[in-house]
């Protein structure tokens, strides 16, 4: 039963994709302008939305404080989002896909203060380029509660970003027009019954807690257009292997 749903999930995301590429070109598309989206209407909606999503009603006590950046920007003459993937020289988390961002510093006047702060330090963008939109609602992570910030970055070139080699390995980023196209969108299952997220659409696949406050702020950015829903499946493990904690990325063939 289990499989025959999975199979009937794959064609539905193959139609999706179909019925994408034939509506983006009409009226999807003038959502996904510039002008549109970065237009005072939207931001003010999108601002609204940002703040009201809540992951958890009760945070961690006695825990770190962290905040990351979601920096929309434009590249080529479309909007995207920047984001950055570890370098192999840390410690903690390195080789994956994340934002900008890190630990709050005592010296820090707030979460806010923490995400630029972090952001210039990994990728010397300046505090004074970043148009903040909104500071979302603290995210209940792995022994850390952390803050996302929204903000708008204006034309930025990945390439020719001046990146810490000790944080960053690499800057990329995701257009909003990938974002809004199903065949790009999947999600995880983990076998302790909880779905997330996942993006295919630039050079790294975006999943874990950073797709998770990606899709937050598609949500809020893009509520017409982005329509990547999180579909959740009985597992059809055998109650035996579900001590193994690993997960299934279903419909991503790249796995």
């Amino acid at each position: 039963m289990e499989m025959a749903k999975l199979r009937i999930l794959s064609r539905n995301l193959q139609l999706s994709a179909l019925n994408f590429q034939r509506s983006l070109n009409k009226i999807d598309a003038v959502k996904l302008k510039s002008e549109d989206v970065l237009c005072e209407k939207n931001r003010k909606s999108c601002v609204n939305k940002f703040k009201l999503v809540k992951t958890t009603n009760k945070y961690k006590d006695n825990v770190n404080q962290a905040a990351v950046l979601i920096p929309i920007c434009m590249h080529k003459g479309e909007l995207g989002i920047l984001y950055t993937l570890r370098s192999s020289k840390l410690n903690s988390n390195r080789g994956q896909v994340s934002f900008p961002g890190g630990m709050y510093d005592k010296t820090d006047r707030d979460l806010e203060e923490t995400a630029l702060r972090e952001t210039w330090e990994e990728l010397k963008i300046p505090r004074e380029k970043i148009d903040v939109w909104a500071c979302g609602n603290l995210i209940d992570g792995k022994n850390v509660n952390i803050m996302p910030v929204l903000g708008y970055i204006g034309e930025i070139d990945p390439e020719k970003l001046e990146k810490n080699p000790d944080e960053v390995e690499e800057a990329f980023i995701i257009y909003l027009n990938d974002f809004c196209n199903p065949s790009l969108c999947r999600f995880t299952q983990f076998r302790d019954s909880y779905t997330l997220p996942t993006y295919l659409g630039g050079k790294h696949r975006v999943w874990g807690l950073t797709a998770v406050i990606t899709h937050i702020a598609l949500s809020a950015l893009l509520p017409e257009v982005y329509k990547h829903k999180l579909v959740h499946l009985k597992s059809i493990v055998p109650s035996k292997a579900k001590i193994n904690k690993s997960s299934t990325v279903v419909g991503d063939q790249n796995n």
